[in-house]
């Protein structure tokens, strides 16, 4: 049932204008890439700062201002990312590597949701320094948006 209503998408008056633009899908595809760049971007640099790999500017600072960027980030990549798939969604459906990039977005939007529940996650907001469990999240966060960013483009040649 999913499954059907994932693929009339393709029969959707937007999916057909897109596959018949000349640039209408390149330039859905470039804000993908640039929703892409603002999440990972700011997710990165926040957990390297949550490691103290990058030691300058406060958490408690950094870290509502890299979330918010983060998230219409995330925001524009779903948007996008929905608007791609639509003109092949028969093909992404098989792609395992399509596949794998769902499962992981899920893990790492599940991490997401965990941290922001902590007492650690407001610590940080209150100024203080972050712990050993926000700094084990923040390593499962970089390990896993960098392996979405891997599955994403391993899309085209799977």
């Amino acid at each position: 049932m999913l499954t059907a209503l994932f693929l009339s998408l393709a029969d959707t008056a937007l999916a057909s204008a897109l596959r018949q633009s000349d640039i209408g899908y390149p330039l859905v595809a470039s804000a993908h890439i640039l929703g892409l760049a603002l999440l990972v971007g700011s997710i990165v640099t926040l957990d390297l700062r949550i490691l103290n790999i990058i030691k300058r500017g406060s958490l408690s600072e950094l870290a509502p201002l890299l979330s918010s960027v983060a998230a219409g980030g995330f925001m524009l990549a779903i948007l996008t990312g929905v608007l791609l798939f639509s003109v092949q969604p028969a093909h992404y459906l098989g792609n395992s590597a399509f596949l794998l990039k769902l499962a992981l977005i899920s893990l790492a939007l599940l991490n997401v949701a965990l941290v922001h529940n902590l007492a650690c996650w407001r610590a940080i907001l209150a100024g203080q320094p972050a712990t050993l469990p926000l700094k084990l999240s923040a390593f499962i966060s970089l390990t896993l948006w960098l392996a979405i960013i891997t599955a994403g483009r391993w899309i085209a040649f799977v």
